[in-house]
């Protein structure tokens, strides 16, 4: 007999032989925690009323004066239809028997009462009296579970819009930056982008320092500010001494090249005055400019180049000025793409990520070609290998190779899939095949690379859960470096973040970057997501990224990508 659990229950007992009624106060009293007495029904339901809260059992006689246990027991379930009942009585009527049934009570004992029999009744009912108990207390957790959620969804979307402007925002002119100028380009069917550069800006820093040309660009973005005012256009500032404008194109070249002028006339004669230091600025601007849908940014820089070569003011980016070179570009690394893969010459490196004491806990594989004993990163072929349909062979080829070192060394791994490879069903097929079939599910762990431009989340979420079953990790690769979208976390549920190299190489000389890391690290925590810090290339960094409560580490510091 559970006596800890009789030791929590209340009973209210009815009966109207005093001498009974006695007898099992004392026979009952040690075993439970309180027992209220009544003599009659009416004197048990107004005892029911007052005390209704700490009551957890009822037992009670049938048949007594005033009014009959089964008549307090009716009145009783119009107030609680739950609390346990038993009877106790001598009397042996169906009638009383049927209408007892239909209470739903619990238990029935026999005159003259057994007092084992009795505590064991009280034990049974004790049990749904502790179902209920923790029911309560599950519906009560629930609530204050989704009290805190709301609280938490609350406090992480400020958290997300103070991030997000700091990650969108300049800190000096509190103009838009060049992440958001990256971010909005795809929202425009045809845009045109003007790249408004200073002439010679870097001599006002020599003449005056550094303090005098960032008020001189605050005064030429407040200028730009007035300008975009009665233009349909978003201004940035995407450099140190560069802004952007970016709008719906002008079919009419005229209206475009008057909008240009305008803006350089409105700069080139409007006078900066430094009035705190007494001082008068003017300068000059060169515009490059490109209608391009494609390569928006990289077409505006190439004019905004010429431009200044050529003293012309202002450019507007042709196909002329580029096309021939970037043709021959692709040319040649499409070669060396086909020849790699003729030749076995798609290798795998690897590099090594560490917990806190710089102990090794498994590698990251990384693609390279080798043409000539020369080894090529992919930042300068697999753009080119997505444009000639040779991305899908060369990622098979990685996970291949990756695969089999794994299998063979029993060594952890991490694999980069793009979002393209998640939602393709057939890649997908492939990876669940290969995992099976080299039984290395549980040593490896897949790198989603965080960005806007997920669009299916329910074909990423069919990959995780694949990928999860068979024992696989999820790590969320680059956060942080853009599109830092903490629903994004909550949606797809990864094990590991790695925060963007972009913030941790600058942590120990740029405080908003060490308070966007560990606003990240702190987030993931509270998810139950482990970290890892991408780009650690000194001992001052690790030491920052080990305070910050970093998990685990990457970078030059430990180790250059290599082979094994």
């Amino acid at each position: 007999m559970n006596f800890e659990l009789l030791k929590t229950i209340t009973i209210l007992y009815v009966e109207d032989e005093q001498a009974l009624q006695e007898d099992i106060y004392q026979n009952i009293s040690p075993f439970v925690k309180e027992i209220f007495r009544a003599n009659d029904g009416a004197e048990g339901l107004r005892l029911y009323k007052k005390e209704k809260d700490k009551i957890d059992l009822i037992i009670t006689d049938i048949l007594m004066p005033n009014m009959k246990g089964i008549e307090m027991i009716d009145e009783i379930r119009k107030i609680d239809s739950e609390i346990p009942v038993i009877y106790s009585t001598a009397f042996n009527d169906s009638e009383y028997m049927k209408r007892t049934i239909e209470q739903s009570v619990v238990g029935y004992i026999i005159k003259p009462i057994d007092i084992e029999l009795m505590l064991k009744s009280i034990q049974k009912a004790s049990l749904q009296v502790e179902n209920e108990r923790l029911k309560i207390s599950l519906l009560k957790m629930n609530q204050d579970l989704e009290k805190l959620v709301d609280e938490k969804t609350k406090e992480l979307k400020e958290q997300n819009e103070r991030l997000y402007y700091q990650l969108y925002t300049d800190r000096l002119t509190s103009l838009l930056n060049r992440k958001a100028l990256l971010r909005d380009i795809d929202k425009y069917t045809n845009p045109v982008l003007l790249i408004v550069d200073i002439d010679r800006f870097q001599n006002i820093n020599d003449l005056y320092g550094e303090h005098i040309g960032n008020l001189a660009l605050v005064s030429i973005s407040r200028i730009l500010k007035e300008f975009v005012k009665t233009r349909d256009c978003k201004l940035y500032r995407i450099g140190a001494d560069e802004f952007a404008l970016i709008k719906e194109a002008e079919l009419n070249i005229n209206k475009c090249e008057n909008t240009i002028e305008s803006i350089i006339q409105i700069v080139n004669s409007k006078p900066l005055d430094i009035t705190e230091y007494d001082i008068t600025l003017r300068v000059n601007v060169t515009v490059g400019v490109s209608k391009e849908k494609n390569n928006i940014l990289e077409t505006a820089d190439m004019a905004l180049k010429k431009a200044k070569k050529d003293k012309s003011g202002y450019l507007i980016y042709s196909e002329e000025y580029n096309l021939d070179v970037e043709y021959q570009n692709d040319v040649k690394w499409t070669k060396v793409i086909e020849n790699a893969i003729k030749s076995d010459n798609v290798v795998v490196y690897y590099q090594a990520i560490v917990d806190k004491n710089a102990q090794v806990l498994k590698h990251e594989a990384l693609i390279r070609l080798v043409e000539s004993n020369k080894v090529h990163s992919p930042y300068f072929f697999l753009d080119i290998a997505k444009k000639v349909k040779f991305y899908p062979q060369l990622e098979k080829i990685m996970i291949q190779k990756a695969f089999k070192i794994t299998h063979d060394l029993k060594q952890h791994i991490n694999i980069n899939l793009s979002i393209e490879d998640v939602v393709n069903r057939e890649f997908v097929k492939y990876i669940e095949e290969e995992l099976v079939n080299n039984n290395i599910a549980h040593l490896v762990t897949f790198e989603l690379v965080e960005s806007e431009n997920i669009t299916d989340y329910e074909q990423v979420i069919f990959f995780i859960d694949i990928v999860k079953k068979l024992g696989c990790k999820i790590a969320i690769d680059d956060f942080g470096s853009g599109y830092s979208n903490f629903a994004y976390l909550v949606k797809l549920r990864p094990d590991f973040i790695k925060i963007d190299g972009s913030l941790v190489k600058n942590i120990h000389h740029d405080n908003n970057s060490y308070l966007i890391t560990k606003t990240i690290n702190n987030f993931a925590h509270s998810l139950g997501i482990k970290t890892v810090a991408e780009y650690v290339h000194c001992e001052e960094i690790f030491e920052i990224l080990k305070e910050i409560g970093v998990d685990e580490y990457q970078g030059y510091y430990f180790s250059e990508p290599k082979e094994i």
